[in-house]
């Protein structure tokens, strides 16, 4: 056991673990819940706007409240868990995500319910990056592999155990309940996460936080992943979309420039000298564009085309989380038989192509099992394939004194691939008119070119001799 726990470093950040499946059971089930908040709510959103008397656009901002803070506060919810302790900011996000869920859950008005689900992306940007960062300096070697795998299988899983457990708790309950059945799920993960995960000693001096790179992080990715948003919903002459994207193009220009000069940088350019690094980073941006646009459009082609309800809907996902839990599960034995986590994630992404080329064939008269099923389950395993062994790409190597920005850069990567793919792929959906079937199929076309460019990217970056880097 000694061989995979760290145990500390010179500045007392390491939090040892005093029981590693506690500890990953804490991670993970908190993970599990954040990203469960992006698909849950979704199906139990016309019984609340018909409670609340909200307007198309109010309720809109339902959904968007939680992206905004969330993709807006992560880069800083990362660098906090290096400076203030990656089990703290855990602990104290995981709390906020819990009371937001009971403000939002019992919300009287819109209100309310807006500044609930606020608090919910703070909260949910505070823990995530902090539990990747526990993750990745808890274990070691296979461990840490079969870690990330339990951990990618847990992000794969959530998306479409949300849209099932959202339609059961709206029918059986009310829309209320898909709020605050996170509040005793969250307050169990804090105590177990304070009784395993161990406080970490500190020696040293800490850094101050860099307050200016704080405020224009948040500020120029807030105002990024609105306009992406904006896009999705309004399209892309839409002038607040427009604003908002070039608006926050300057400020995330001017951060960039701020964190090259300041002594403790928010976010330290160190973080992507590395290719191989930077490269996954960049892959997983184009993967999560084409996962979320999977999950967008399979979902219109279902209810629209096939006529299936909510709770139907979520159901036909399950071969693709089966698939994906077998693969991911499986992922240190496919790591060692493809060479390297380099190799499984392209061969991963090459199943990606084959999945959305083989759903662009779509149409009018396609069945279920005919046309959908298939790419179902080649996308499970393409996703476990790939979503592994970019986690020990990127978190590899990483100092502990990184390892929360690191990990916040992370998922900044898929929260801005996320925001991104409904809306440049909206645009090939309209292409096909009145014709929902012929607009997904375009829209599964897009998404296999851009599947298509991240191999192109994986291998220039992992394969392609460096002068800088020897080839790990």
């Amino acid at each position: 056991m000694a061989t995979d726990v760290n145990t500390g470093d010179s500045a007392g950040r390491i939090p040892p673990a005093r029981s590693l499946g506690p500890v990953l059971a804490a991670i993970v089930g908190c993970e599990f819940m954040l990203q469960l908040d992006g698909t849950i709510v979704t199906v139990a959103l016309p019984d609340l706007q018909n409670d609340l008397g909200l307007s198309a656009a109010a309720l809109s901002w339902v959904i968007n409240a939680f992206l905004l803070s969330f993709g807006g506060v992560l880069l800083l919810g990362g660098r906090l868990g290096d400076l203030f302790g990656h089990r703290t900011i855990f602990l104290a996000g995981t709390g906020l995500l819990a009371a937001a869920s009971l403000l939002a859950g019992l919300a009287p008005g819109f209100g309310w319910l807006l500044a609930g689900r606020t608090l919910q992306g703070v909260g949910a940007a505070l823990a995530g990056p902090a539990g990747l960062a526990l993750l990745s300096i808890t274990y070691d070697g296979e461990r840490r592999q079969r870690a990330f795998g339990v951990y990618s299988t847990v992000t794969g899983l959530a998306a479409a155990a949300g849209m099932i457990l959202g339609g059961v708790l709206t029918w059986a309950a009310d829309w209320r309940w898909t709020l605050l059945v996170n509040v005793p799920v969250g307050l169990a993960i804090v105590a177990l996460g304070a009784r395993t995960i161990a406080p970490a000693g500190r020696a040293g001096v800490r850094p101050a936080l860099d307050l200016p790179g704080a405020l224009l992080s948040t500020l120029g990715m807030t105002a990024v992943v609105h306009g992406f948003v904006r896009v999705a919903e309004e399209g892309w002459r839409d002038p607040v979309a427009i604003a908002s994207l070039a608006g926050g193009a300057v400020v995330l220009a001017a951060f960039a420039l701020l964190e090259s000069r300041a002594a403790s940088p928010v976010l330290p350019p160190r973080v992507f000298t590395r290719r191989a690094r930077a490269g996954a980073l960049l892959d997983l941006v184009l993967l999560a564009f084409v996962l979320t646009g999977f999950l967008f459009f399979l979902t219109q082609f279902l209810q629209r085309v096939l006529g299936l309800d909510p709770l139907l809907t979520g159901l036909a996902f399950l071969p693709f989380g089966l698939a994906l839990l077998v693969t991911a599960r499986s992922a240190p034995t496919l790591i060692a038989k493809a060479g390297g986590p380099r190799n499984l994630a392209v061969a991963g992404l090459a199943l990606i192509v084959v999945a959305t080329l083989w759903l662009s064939g779509v149409n009018a008269g396609s069945g279920y099992l005919t046309a959908v099923l298939g790419p179902l389950v080649i996308m499970g395993v393409g996703a476990g394939s790939a979503i592994v062994p970019f986690n020990v790409i990127v978190m590899s190597e990483t100092p502990p004194e990184d390892a929360g920005i690191t990990s916040g850069v992370l998922q900044a990567s898929l929260a801005l691939g996320g925001s991104l793919g409904p809306a440049v792929l909206l645009t090939a959906f309209a292409g096909g008119g009145e014709d929902v079937a012929a607009g997904v199929s375009r829209a599964f076309l897009a998404s296999a070119a851009v599947a298509g460019l991240a191999i192109v990217v994986g291998l220039a970056a992992w394969f392609l001799p460096s002068r800088t880097e020897a080839a790990d």
